[in-house]
């Protein structure tokens, strides 16, 4: 069952498109990789199912339920929750103050939010033990997994992963994706933007490769590596991360 659909999504900035019109959707409970090299409209197409980019054109629909026209908070409420690149935690919060963040959309009390909080800790042990530490002191891939939890604490039909491996260390890396399959066990369907390919195709139920703003091709992980033109020129590219 299609939870997420785009049609002849189009997207600018200013006098510039980004996203020239294509067509992707993600089934209830599948992870969705999408793929390219930098430029290639990923971020914004995440951006755009947030309601975060003003000049959106096609459709954007959850479960049948349009987004387009809907704020950031309001497509929260539905159930689209949205891990940016860069992972923006608070520097002054404790990783709990910055997890707790996560359920401020959400009319839950406070012995629910210790009990989720608890259930986000058991995905990301490391955390329990930083519970009370400030954000500014957290290595980068301390900081992802914050910036994961707290997107989990929106209790999301779908979460957005916007470049969940950037910068970090190979072994943090897997600890990560591992995570990236955990949720989807847990029930919360992943749309996965992210350059390390290798990594995305190994947790992806499917792909989507885009080539400046166009859908170059889709498919399930074994299909796109066995497409030797996308392999080479985008795949193989990303693999590095």
């Amino acid at each position: 069952m299609k939870l997420l659909e785009i049609k002849d999504l189009r997207a600018r900035y200013g006098a510039g498109e980004v996203l020239k019109g294509f067509d992707l959707s993600v089934d209830q409970g599948e992870i969705v990789a999408l793929l390219g090299a930098n430029g290639a409209g990923k971020s914004t197409t995440l951006r755009a199912i947030s309601g975060l980019v003003p000049h959106v054109a096609g459709s954007i629909t959850l479960d049948g339920k349009s987004l387009l026209g809907q704020t950031t908070e309001a497509i929260a409420r539905l159930g689209v929750s949205h891990v940016p690149e860069g992972r923006r935690v608070f520097p002054g919060l404790t990783v709990r103050e910055n997890v707790i963040l996560g359920a401020s959309n959400r009319r839950i009390s406070g012995a629910d939010t210790k009990r989720e909080v608890d259930q986000k800790f058991d995905l990301f042990p490391d955390l329990r033990r930083l519970a009370d530490v400030l954000g500014w002191t957290l290595s980068g891939g301390q900081l992802q997994m914050v910036a994961i939890a707290r997107g989990l604490m929106a209790n999301p039909r779908v979460l957005l992963l916007d470049e969940p491996s950037l910068g970090l260390a190979p072994l943090i890396v897997q600890q990560v994706f591992k995570v990236i399959g955990e949720i989807r066990k847990l029930g919360t369907t992943v749309l996965l933007v992210e350059q390390n390919a290798h990594m995305a195709l190994s947790v992806a139920d499917r792909g989507y490769v885009l080539e400046t703003g166009n859908l170059l091709v889709q498919g399930k992980p074994d299909e796109l590596w066995n497409d030797p033109q996308v392999r080479a020129a985008y795949l193989g590219g990303m693999a590095a991360g």
